[in-house]
Order: structure tokens, then sequence, then C-alpha cells
């Protein structure tokens, strides 16, 4: 301290020079660490293979648009649209997909089929061969009507229509001829040909809705977008999110129905880091204000009040090199640093110009007042130092890098703000009071050169009392009475503080991927995060997919087997007996309509549906009797019209669209049943993409029918899975892992922090008595922290949680100057009242404090906003302790624990401490 003060120009000439090169070297070399896998706990298998998984399977990391409007036709024409603008603009080589390409399916279209669906398929055809052929030989409506009225005359109606059980086998021909009837009596009102084979011999689709991806409620389309040739940075998934959110709001008035957002995990990532950088930016340069605004309102002068935020700057540019140096990179926890030093930075010069000012207002000269104060204050602003940086320190323990990386910079810059307070900005005060030439200052032995301190007066140091203070010591029973029963109703609120484990709580409010991946998880009907396994075989993957459905968490378990026929051995065999069939069968010649002949054969139907209807033995015919029944008869009337040119018109166009529409059924049915076993190869890209690694691997998605928020279903969700595949992971299991390790971090660095500090005041102080004083606003504020928290409905979550510590950390000096200065007013004086500076110095070092952690509150991040609540409540419920019960116990302890020895020599321990700062 004396060198700076020798040599104030170069010292302050020689901490710019090294601030520049701490922040020019930053610029060049300090990197944003934008990957989420960076913020996962170290060295735990479970977080190495969810990278690992994330790098294998394209889809896990993909981006996703999620559409919504009133129709699904709008949805699709939207995605088509905004797939092309993408094309053609920003992702031009990015692989966009909203629909399955299903065409390499259409072969063994039969194998998707259940294997009792293929069975009762091959009962129909094989029983109704006779209808089939023979409409096939000759493709008309008479015919047709002709070969189902025989059909169901020879085994249909005693069986059906009368009281024995339905013939699952026979409906086909009763479905068939409805809908034959209807459609015919359509196509002459002008409607539009609808295929009557679905019923019979129609292969299912392969894709349902088209083989668009639509959601469960077929309310929400996807479109998911792989960026196959651009590097997965930070950068540049943020410049392509902005690209797609750009597409979707040039689209907007050409589609005013639709809503779409942006999501997937690296929009959600994206989002959270986007809005973390700016808040920081925000918080820091609001600290600024806030800090400079109170150093104002204590100092009244805005050139000392300046210098100390500019010293302060210095520290963070020192800070920025030594971080460059030994870590190399922030992240988005570690960007906050910023606004902790600023408001704890802040603390050691507020704490010395206090006490310097007092100095040279007892008479002392530039130099002298300097020394005393670094000789008297400088233990206190030493320990608060301590005890700050350590719990910060504390953080390294955590086994989260982001977490270790922002307990060790934040604890770093403290240090290096401490040591700039205690060297530059000395030396800065000394310049400007110089170049001022202490004018504004009054000496009480009127000679500003004075060489040695006075011995002060009881009346002036009267004059440096805080009267408010004063008037609450006289309360002593009242004070210790509210504090004994806050502190009890805090004891019995802080079990009752819930825990938040939902970590979109923590996105800032509003984010647009946030929204849109709530919207997906509702319209899903569970949770969109699944668990992940892989296989490496088929064999595996069938035996462990099996295993995991049984569990009773499990809602659902999609793979690759999901995709891939069961039992394909078995429904070969069946398709094998199928196409013996499908073969025998050939389809003749178009044939011209033969009215007449189809009139005779629907007044066949008609006598055949009188006599079913007569054989119910006074019960009411069935519904489908009754509609085939009316059909028939309107169809009859029709053709029996004197003007039936146009009905024969339309009925001759009907019958060539059935017969082609047989023909080309019936082909495809052919092909059908000579299909071969599915193998992964032949699965659509998509498909493989999501399910098949690049190292070959299978995996596994499996869904929990629990509510992965609430902490107990998350636990027996992952317990119930380990027991299938002991290294299960993906989001679930990340976020239950990493709730447990935070939560016992916590726990240990609470109690670590609680031990260094209590450790650091007792090496300074050297009086156990005095120590446990001191300690006592730590504990208070704590307790009253949780007791506020669960008042007000506050929640911990994986963010705020680190806010006790901290508290402890930030809040200790507080209690020790408080001490430490009290001790010193017994040496010096009158003991049973504390000096104005160093009162003065503990209420704006806590509104700096507050103000530094409260510039955490315009943050959009819930966990931050959260983290600088907590920080804000629990410095203000410190502050309190230490300001109102601590100088009443003070107070309480010296009037009743007064020893001789104490009067006899009560300086014993500032001794040693004062002595080796004024060397």
């Amino acid at each position: 301290m004396r060198l700076c003060c020798a040599h104030p120009a170069l010292t302050v000439s020689v901490a710019v020079a090294f601030a520049a090169l701490g922040a020019g070297y930053a610029a060049h070399s300090l990197t944003l660490e934008t990957s989420k896998f960076h913020l996962l706990p170290l060295h735990q298998r479970y977080a190495t293979l969810y990278k690992d998984y994330a790098e294998d399977f394209g889809q896990l990391e993909d981006i996703v648009v999620v559409v919504e409007s009133p129709e699904v036709a709008t949805s699709t024409a939207y995605a088509a649209r905004l797939a092309g603008v993408l094309r053609a603009g920003a992702l031009g080589t990015a692989r966009i997909s909203y629909q399955l390409d299903a065409s390499r399916l259409e072969a063994p279209a039969l194998l998707y089929l259940p294997l009792d669906t293929l069975r009762a398929t091959l009962d129909t055809v094989a029983s109704h061969e006779e209808l089939l052929a023979d409409f096939a030989a000759t493709p008309t409506l008479d015919r047709l009507v002709a070969g189902i009225n025989q059909s169901i005359g020879a085994t249909f109606l005693p069986r059906v229509f009368g009281s024995g059980a339905r013939d699952e086998a026979n409906t086909a021909p009763t479905r068939l001829l409805r809908d034959l009837l209807i459609q015919m009596s359509e196509r002459i009102d002008g409607e539009p040909y609808r295929s009557p084979w679905a019923n019979l011999i129609a292969a299912p689709p392969l894709a349902p809705d088209g083989g668009y991806f639509l959601s469960h409620d077929r309310r929400l389309l996807y479109v998911v977008i792989d960026l196959v040739e651009v590097p997965r940075t930070f950068a540049a998934e943020h410049a392509a999110i902005l690209a797609i959110r750009g597409a979707i709001a040039g689209l907007r008035g050409e589609f005013p129905s639709v809503a779409a957002g942006v999501t997937g995990a690296p929009a959600l990532f994206s989002d959270e880091l986007s809005a973390a950088t700016r808040d920081g930016e925000i918080a820091s340069v609001l600290a600024l204000l806030l800090t400079l605004g109170l150093l104002m309102l204590a100092f009244r002068r805005l050139l000392t009040s300046c210098a100390m935020l500019v010293v302060l700057a210095l520290s963070l540019g020192w800070s920025l090199g030594v971080i460059t140096l030994l870590v190399g990179q922030l992240t988005i926890f570690s960007m906050m640093f910023v606004s902790v030093v600023i408001g704890l930075g802040s603390d050691y010069g507020i704490f010395f110009l206090f006490r310097y000012r007092e100095e040279r207002v007892l008479g002392l000269p530039l130099v002298g007042a300097l020394e005393r104060t670094a000789a008297r204050c400088g233990p206190g602003i030493l320990l608060g130092a301590l005890t700050a940086a350590v719990t910060f320190y504390i953080l390294t323990i955590a086994e989260f890098r982001g977490i270790r990386d922002f307990g060790f910079i934040s604890g770093t810059a403290i240090l290096l703000a401490f040591l700039s307070m205690l060297t530059v900005f000395p030396a800065a005060v000394l310049l400007i009071d110089r170049w001022r030439k202490a004018s504004g200052l009054v000496t009480i032995t009127g000679r500003p050169d004075a060489q040695g301190p006075p011995d002060p007066i009881p009346a002036e140091r009267r004059q440096s009392q805080v009267p408010a203070l004063e008037w609450l010591v006289r309360f002593p029973k009242t004070i210790v009475t509210a504090t004994v029963l806050l502190t009890a109703a805090s004891l019995w609120a802080a079990p009752r503080v819930g825990f938040d484990y939902n970590l979109l709580n923590l996105q800032a409010d509003g984010t647009e991927s946030v929204v849109w991946e709530r919207k997906a998880a509702a319209a899903a009907g569970r949770s969109v995060f699944a668990a992940l396994s892989t296989a490496t075989s088929i064999p595996e993957l069938e035996a462990r997919q099996v295993a995991f459905q049984r569990l009773p968490a499990v809602s659902d378990v999609q793979s690759v087997l999901s995709v891939l026929p069961d039992r394909q051995a078995e429904k070969l065999a069946v398709l094998q007996r199928l196409g013996d069939v499908a073969n025998s069968i050939r389809a003749g010649a178009p044939r011209p309509l033969d009215l007449r002949a189809l009139t005779v054969a629907l007044e066949t139907l008609k006598r055949r549906m009188d006599v079913a209807s007569a054989h119910r033995r006074g019960e009411g015919p069935p519904e489908e009797i009754l509609v085939i029944a009316r059909a028939t008869s309107a169809l009859l009337e029709r053709l029996k019209a004197r003007d039936r040119g146009d009905v024969e018109v339309a009925l001759a166009d009907y019958q060539t669209r059935l017969a082609a529409d047989f023909a080309q059924q019936w082909r495809r049915l052919q092909r059908a049943v000579k299909a071969a076993p599915v193998t992964l190869g032949d699965l659509p890209e998509e498909l493989r993409r999501k399910f098949i690694g690049k190292s070959g691997h299978l995996l596994l998605q499996v869904y929990s029918r629990l509510d992965l928020w609430d902490g107990p279903s998350q636990a027996r969700f992952v317990e119930e899975l380990r027991t299938v595949d002991p290294d299960v992971t993906g989001q679930p299991v990340v976020a239950y892992e990493s709730t447990r390790l935070i939560e016992r971090t916590f726990r240990l660095g609470l109690a670590y922090a609680f031990a260094l500090v209590a450790g650091i005041a007792a090496l300074m102080i050297r009086r156990v008595r005095e120590t446990v004083l001191a300690m006592v606003p730590l504990i208070l504020g704590t307790l009253w922290t949780v007791g506020v928290m669960q008042l007000a409905g506050l929640k911990f979550n994986l963010v705020n949680v680190w806010a006790l510590p901290l508290i402890i950390g930030s809040a200790a000096e507080y209690g020790v100057n408080i001490v430490l200065r009290s001790l010193e007013s017994q040496a010096y004086g009158d003991g049973r009242r504390l000096a104005r500076s160093t009162v003065m110095g503990v209420v704006f070092n806590g509104l700096t404090t507050m103000a530094g952690f409260g510039s955490l509150l315009v943050a959009h991040h819930r966990g931050v906003w959260s983290l600088g609540l907590l920080l804000v409540i629990g410095s203000a419920m410190t502050l309190t302790a230490s300001l109102v019960v601590l100088p009443t116990l003070v107070r309480l302890g010296r009037e009743r624990l007064r020893f001789p020895a104490e009067e006899r020599d009560p300086e014993p321990a500032l001794a040693t401490a004062p002595a080796a700062w004024s060397r």
C-alpha cells in the first residue's frame, strides 16, 4: 500500500496497462462455450452416452417447426411452401422432411397388417374366390350384383339375418353390396367415384394421413430440419433458426390461419443462450448504473465515485485476462460473473472510502489517512473478500462444468477486485485529493499536513455515531423477542419449501421454442422427452423393447421395430397361400353396361331382402338390411323411369371405373403377396436416421406415463428403466441425475461455505464469542430467506438453489466488520457505540450488493431471475440482521460479559493484524 501511495500515477498506469492487456487477450482468445453438453456433469456415463447418442442419431438434434391450422390440408400446403422457401434460401443444403416417403414399402404392404387381419383377408378372399373370379372375368355391374346375391343367399342370410352368430368372414360381401348400391346412386347424382373394394381386397395404406408427420390429434404437423452440411455450433444453428423464423414471418400474409413456431433441442438451447447473453449485457450495465447512483448518494462526489467504478472495471480487465489464460471460455452461467463482481467488488472500495473520509475528518494527512485506513479497515475488507471468494470457489466441487467455471471465475474476479481496491483505488484517491488540494476537507487540528493521528475526544466520536442505530439498541428485549419469533417461523417453513424440477420453467416466459414444445407435449398426451437406450442387434432390440414395455411407468416404446413388420415368417406363409388364390384370377376385358341384366339382378336382390326381413319372426330387420333394401328400391325406381338416358350414361361410367379400380387393386394385391422380408435397409431414409445410428446401433425411445416434472415420479421412471438397462440415458435421466447431484452438492456447499467462513472469521477475529456473534447475521439471514420463500410461494430450482451458499459468502463481511469495529472502538475509546463510517459502509455495501444481484432481475431467463431474487432477499435479510440484531447482541454481551482482563487489554484481537497492515 505504501509503495502504491508513493507512486500513485505509476500504480494507476500499470493497472490500466494490465487491464488493457487482459481485455485484449480475452477479445482475441476467450470463447463462448455454446454446447449444452458442456454443462452436463463431468465423468458421468449417462452424460457421456447422451452426448454420444446425440451425435450418432441425427434426429435427436434436429430443428422442428410445429405447424398449427384448422385443417390438415392447410398445414400440409404450408409445410410444402415453407420447405420451398427454405430450400431456395439460406438452408439450401438442409434435409427438410414433413412427409414419409413410403414408396419403398409399397411391395411388402401386407406384412404391416396384424397377423389376425391377414388371416381374415385370406379367409375372405378364399371363401369368395368364385365371386371375385366371376367379376374379374366379366367386370359388369349385373354380374357383380348377381354374384353377391348368390353369396348372400348361399351362406350369409340364414346365419347373420337369423338368430345365429355373425360369421365375420362373410360380412365383406354385405359391406361391398351396401357401398356398391349407395355409390351407384351417388354417381347418378353426379358425385365423384369412390372405391368400394376397400373392405374386400384393398391393401392397407402404409402411411396414414398421406405420411405427413402429424400429432395424434391431427392438430399439429411437424417439419423436421436436419442441418446436414452445417457445423453443429451455436452460431450456425442460431443463424439457421433465425432464417427459419424469418421464413415463417414471411408466410404469415399468405397463410393467415396458420400458426407456426420453431422448437427442438437446438432451438431450446439457442433461445436460452441468446436470452442469457442479452440478459447478461443488460444486467451488467444496470449494475454499473445502480452502483454509481448509490456511490453518489453515499459520498456525493462524482469524481471519486467514478474512480471507484473505473478501478473496478480495471479489475474486470485483469479478470478477463486470467480467465482466458486459466479457463479459456465462458458459459451461459459464468457470463453472469460481471454483475456479481460489480455488486461485491465495490463493497471493498466503499468500506475503504468511508473509513478514509473519517480519518481525514479526524485530521490525518492524505498518506497517513490512507495508511491508517489500510491498517484498521484492511483486515475486515480482506475477510470479506476471502469469504466471498471461498464461497464461490466451493462451487468448483460441483460436477457440472458450467457451475464449476462460474465458481472459479467469480471467486478469482472477487480477489482481483479486492486487490485493486487496496492498491489502485488508494492511489487514485490520493491523486484526486492532491488535485483538489484537500480544499473541501475540514480537519480537527486545522493542519492538513499534520504528521500523526491525534487522540480523538469523546465529543468528536459522538458526532460520528448513527442516531437510528443508537435508538434501536435501546429496545433489546423487543428485538431479541422478534428475532426468536421470526427464526422459529423460518425453521418451521424451511422443510416446506418445494423444489421445481421442470427444466422448461427455467426458460424465459413466452420463449417461442418453449411454447411450441409445450403444445407438442399436450398434443402427444405425454412428455415429448424420451429416455434413450440402444441395442446392437435385432434380437437384443426385441428383448429390450419387450422388457421396457412391461414396466408400469412406461407408456410407449419406439424403435425400428415400430416400423418393421412383426412375425414376418408367419405372415409370409399366409401371403403364400393368399398368392395362390390371387394368381389364379385374371382380369378380363371391359364390357358395356347391360341395363336390363342389372335391373333383373337388383329385383332378385330386393326379393332376397324381403325374405330376410320376413324371417325375423316379428323382430325389426337389422339396420344393414334396411339400408340395402332402401338403396335397392331407390335404384330400381330410377332404372325403371321413362327418362333414364342420363342414368344409363352415369352407370356405364361407374362400371368402367369400377372394373378399372378392381383390376388395379387386384394387381396391387398380386404384387403385395410376393413380398420379401423387410430389412433395415428397406426402410425410408427418415426412419433409418431416427432409429439407426451412424455406428449401426439401434435406438429405443422410452416414454413415461408419469409426470416427469414431479420428483418422485421422475425417480420411479428412471429406476424402473435401469432394471432393464443400467446405461439408459436421455433427457429424463439427465434431469433426474442432475437434480440429485445438485441437491447433494448444494448441501455440501452450504456446509462448506459456513464452515470456511466461520474458520476465516475466527482466524481474523481470534475470539470465540465475537466470532460467534459475527456469524449470527449469516445464520439468521439464511433462515429468514427460506421463511420469506415459503411466505411468497417461491420454490428452489436447479439454478437458484445456489443462492444460499452465495448469500453466506457475500454477506459475511457485514457482521465481521461490525464486530471488528466494535473491538477497535473498545481499544481506542468508546466501546459502546459503532462508528458512523462502519455502519454506513455496511449499509451501502449491502445496497450495492443487492444492486449487483438485483440487476439479474431484468433477466428473461427464469432460472437466472429466480437466482437474482433469492440473492436480493438473502442480502436484505442478512443486512437487516447485521444492523438490527447484531449491534443489540454486541451491546448486551458487553454489558453482561465484561471481564477485567478485557478492560486492561481491550485489543488482543487487533494487536497483530493492524500492525501487519501498517508495516
